[in-house]
């Protein structure tokens, strides 16, 4: 990206990913080969009165000695000192930008074969560390917070096997801009007005009521239970002291919490996906009963996402529903971008592990066990997996104007389609 590109998807993360305020602390998490864009997006952040800018960018080459070599002790305590950074997120209601977009794509999966213990660990130790700003400053809405891409030559590669690095990186870049409005003079009106269309789609979707949804097609077959408190949430969200946000840009996916306990069938993923550990699985198929992934395939990745379910007991159940039409911006581009928050916002998904409290109704005031009696899933992990396509049906089998089909061959039907905003 140009500096004139930065310094506008620079704007576009602070002024509408999380809404800075004036006065308000922003805290950037991301690589070292993000730091151009961290640079443009902490001088936005200054020119708006913000009280301070603190950045982590890490280097992921330092993790390899540890993990190869160290003691398990340290590899597991080595992110402790990472959850003081967290937590003063949530102290000081500060605002996070996510920066994504690997320097090294392979390294962690590497190490996941040759070290599966000790990465592992320094997995779990990374996740934990975060898990106090999980729980209150994302589920219960105290901070604003963002996920977004910054393109490297080594993830461009990735997405443009065909072309060569600097080619590909330009592509990447490009697509970035475009699929999130920031090529655009008017970027943060199309972004508003996306935002709008996404909002109208939750609304018609919650008005159903829906306690039931039958996916089919392809080699899905599966039945996902919502509760009576379920809520069909996407686009923006909205902090407890009444700070607008997006969680992620672009964002596509409508999403709600189902019941942990209510999946049924068998679930067919149509896109690889990474497991936070770096893990690429291809072709996984789940089977679900009375909730518990109790089996699973996959031509790529088996053995250690049979290690990633392992994480705990909640890793083999649901945490989110989301859906998404064939009309996305990302799915049109019919490329698979090895990036979750680009890869979750092109096709339909479920999560397995962690559960969303904003996808329930009052969740935010409900007591741990008024949130079991809802079937609100808990884990350390949130692994998306995507299971949209052109064969895909998504049918409300129960809800208060009974059947009612939502998405046909993957597209939105016409109740719940609204036109993509295009610039003039």
């Amino acid at each position: 990206m140009t500096d004139e590109d930065l310094s506008c998807y620079a704007r576009l993360l602070v002024e509408h990913g999380v809404g800075l305020r004036k006065d308000q602390q922003l805290f950037i998490l991301g690589q070292v080969a993000h730091r151009h864009l961290a640079a443009h997006i902490a001088e936005v952040a200054y020119r708006l009165d913000a009280a301070e800018v603190r950045c982590r960018l890490v280097d992921p080459l330092l993790s390899v000695p540890l993990i190869r070599c160290g003691r398990m002790e340290h590899v597991q305590m080595y992110h402790d000192r990472d959850q003081c950074w967290y937590n003063e997120i949530v102290r000081s209601r500060g605002a996070l930008i996510c920066l994504a977009g690997e320097e090294f794509p392979h390294l962690m999966a590497r190490l996941a074969g040759t070290h599966p213990d000790r990465h592992s660990a320094f997995i779990r130790s990374l996740t934990n560390a975060a898990t106090w700003f999980k729980i209150h400053g994302m589920n219960r809405r105290l901070c604003p917070f963002v996920v977004a891409a910054c393109p490297t030559p080594a993830w461009a590669k990735i997405v443009y096997p065909e072309l060569g690095e600097a080619e590909a990186t330009y592509r990447l870049a490009a697509e970035i801009l475009r699929v999130t409005y920031a090529d655009k003079e008017n970027a943060l009106e199309l972004a508003a007005e996306k935002n709008r269309q996404v909002k109208a789609r939750c609304r018609a979707l919650n008005e159903l009521e829906i306690t039931t949804i039958q996916v089919s097609g392809g080699k899905t077959d599966l039945r996902v239970g919502l509760s009576r408190h379920a809520r069909w949430e996407g686009g923006s969200q909205e902090t407890i002291p009444g700070q607008i946000f997006y969680p992620n840009i672009p964002s596509e996916e409508v999403f709600t919490t189902p019941d942990q306990r209510r999946t049924q069938g068998r679930l067919a993923a149509t896109m690889p996906f990474r497991t936070e550990g770096g893990l690429l699985v291809r072709d996984l198929v789940l089977h679900f009963r009375d909730g518990r992934v109790v089996a699973f395939d996959a031509k790529e990745g088996r053995e250690g996402f049979a290690r990633w379910l392992d994480t705990d007991e909640g890793a083999r159940y649901l945490g989110e529903f989301a859906l998404v039409g064939q009309d996305s911006p990302i799915s049109q581009s019919g490329r698979f971008f090895d990036l979750r928050v680009y890869d979750e916002n092109a096709s339909s998904h479920v999560a397995l592990g962690q559960a969303w409290e904003f996808g329930l109704a009052g969740a935010e005031s409900m007591t741990p066990a008024e949130l079991e009696e809802m079937g609100f899933n808990h884990s350390t992990i949130h692994t998306d997996i995507m299971f949209g396509s052109t064969e895909v049906n998504i049918v409300a089998t129960e809800s208060r104007e009974g059947e009612v089909i939502i998405i046909d061959r993957g597209n939105w039907t016409e109740r719940f389609f609204f036109e993509t905003p295009v610039a003039p």
